[in-house]
């Protein structure tokens, strides 16, 4: 048998002949039933097979903070990665009624930096753990190299290579979630929270579906703002507002304005100019302001009415017949239920 460290761990001996050769020379040394006449003679002689294998793949940092922070949220996002859709995307086998291995995700505490991840499948796992300080390792390894769809046979070495790095590849592949540049680092969560100014006062945050914001929000991207110079007084905005809220000035008084632009001043998505009663919106500002107002009425709003108050003639009409911002509307909600069973949520019934 030959040593499974000695595969796992050197480059070298990808080379088959090499590898069959030295196994060869040890197997003499160390098992010498027959004789070189004996063997000549009657055909006997040893095969190498693999035992134990596993392949590493290390992902260098250089700052020790920057491990530790990406490895928290590896070990908060991994908790679906056990699933069969998961496991038959990183391993390439199916999971069928007919399997019975183990098949699951756990946290372990090895006495190491931090905790590893272990992905089950049939009689072998892929780990992933912080080792060294600054390295994160993604480790696949098995009892038996026919799970992957490889011979016990040595010289079946470079294809073993390749699927061992295959299961690497889609272990990152299964957490590109958790890679991407866009995801949530808290922004949003930070734009709806309270601020609190030097002098203790306490400003309310940005709300997604405030009737009273996102009227201010209109007035504030209109294009006679650019066109003078994009700047303003709380006079200028004050009746795009009224006319947004569809509201009389007694309901809606000029100091509450004041109070709303306090909100987006807080955030630092709108200032005042010095030793002036005029404001500017930042370019931030600005794309916050189109960005909430889209979202609001044209992802959420139309996609809240489709799903609680939906035309029933709607599902009768062939694709080809409905407008193009209708098949996109209906394409994003299809991909959204897509998206949310893929991160292991249920919509209801």
């Amino acid at each position: 048998m030959l040593p499974s460290r000695a595969v796992a761990t050197t480059r070298r001996l990808s080379d088959r002949p090499r590898l069959i050769a030295r196994g060869q020379k040890w197997l003499a040394a160390f098992t010498p039933f027959f004789s070189s006449q004996e063997r000549r003679q009657a055909g006997g002689q040893h095969r190498l097979f693999f035992s134990q294998v596993e392949l590493c793949d290390n992902l260098i940092f250089f700052r020790r903070a920057a491990v530790d922070q990406f490895a928290e949220r590896l070990l908060d996002m991994n908790r679906t990665i056990g699933q069969p859709k998961k496991i038959t995307l990183i391993f390439g086998r199916k999971v069928t009624r007919q399997y019975k291995g183990k098949l699951q995700t756990e946290l372990e505490d090895l006495d190491l930096p931090n905790p590893v991840i272990r992905s089950h499948y049939a009689h072998g796992f892929a780990k992933q753990y912080v080792r060294d300080d600054r390295l994160l390792r993604t480790e696949p390894a098995t009892h038996d190299v026919t799970d992957y769809g490889v011979k016990k046979n040595v010289e079946n070495l470079p294809q073993l290579r390749q699927r061992m790095s295959e299961i690497i590849d889609h272990y990152h592949d299964a957490q590109q979630d958790i890679l991407e540049t866009f995801i949530d680092r808290g922004q949003l969560q930070k734009l709806a929270e309270p601020t609190t100014l030097t002098k203790g006062k306490r400003i309310p945050g940005l709300k997604l579906d405030h009737p009273r914001q996102l009227a201010v929000m209109h007035a504030l991207v209109r294009y006679a703002n650019i066109a003078a110079g994009s700047t303003f007084t709380t006079a200028d905005l004050y009746p795009p507002v009224l006319d947004a809220l569809g509201l009389p000035q007694s309901q809606y008084s000029l100091a509450s304005l004041r109070y709303d632009l306090s909100k987006l001043r807080a955030k630092g998505l709108l200032e005042k100019l010095p030793h002036s009663r005029r404001y500017r919106l930042a370019h931030k500002g600005y794309s916050i302001c189109v960005l909430f107002l889209k979202l609001f009425e044209r992802i959420y709003a139309p996609l809240t009415a489709g799903l609680l108050k939906p035309f029933s003639g709607d599902r009768n009409l062939a694709e080809d017949k409905r407008c193009q911002l209708d098949r996109l509307y209906q394409r994003l909600t299809d991909d959204l239920d897509a998206l949310l069973s893929a991160v292991g949520l249920k919509t209801a019934a």
